[in-house]
């Protein structure tokens, strides 16, 4: 489709010609915001159909290329925040307590809550396990796993005179 081309394609034509060029590389792009194929293929439907509805006329092929990506950009971002305010707003009082993720997924936000309750459980019981301890083991324990200093049991133990 040459510059001259243009003028002799209907408005129609033109965007299938484009559609066809670029599609896949849009789709890519695209899917890369929405996060879903399908939800990719609509927006590059909903943007080439309000390309069509305001039925502008374009002196060159590359004007009208520009004109669909911006299009399909906007539709994209469109689609990103109107979903995101949709989970938003049906995401029950307490999903809107756990702590910011940055995916935004409530399956993500639960199995996070889920994995910081088994941390929990399990600093607990190894707490306790500590406190059965002799305090010479204990404060060697204590020094060579939670003091990153010190590099060794040995180590520990003649900082702190504990026999090894």
């Amino acid at each position: 489709m040459g510059v001259d081309d243009s003028e002799n394609l209907s408005l129609p034509s033109v965007v299938e010609t484009l559609m066809l060029r670029h599609r896949d590389r849009w789709l890519r792009f695209v899917r890369r915001i929405v996060q879903n194929q399908a939800d990719a293929e609509d927006v590059l439907q909903e943007a080439a159909l309000r390309m069509l509805a305001r039925e502008r006329q374009f002196r060159t092929p590359e004007q009208a290329r520009m004109y669909l990506g911006r299009i399909i950009c906007n539709t994209a971002i469109e689609l990103y925040h109107m979903r995101r305010r949709n989970r938003q707003r049906h995401r029950t009082l307490h999903e809107q307590l756990l702590g910011a993720s940055d995916h935004g997924e409530p399956e993500r936000c639960l199995r996070e809550r889920e994995e910081s309750n088994a941390n929990a459980r399990m600093l607990t019981l190894l707490s306790e396990g500590l406190a059965r301890l002799p305090l010479k083991q204990y404060e060697a324990v204590r020094l060579t796993v939670m003091d990153p200093g010190i590099a060794s049991i040995r180590d520990a133990g003649v900082e702190n005179n504990i026999p090894y």
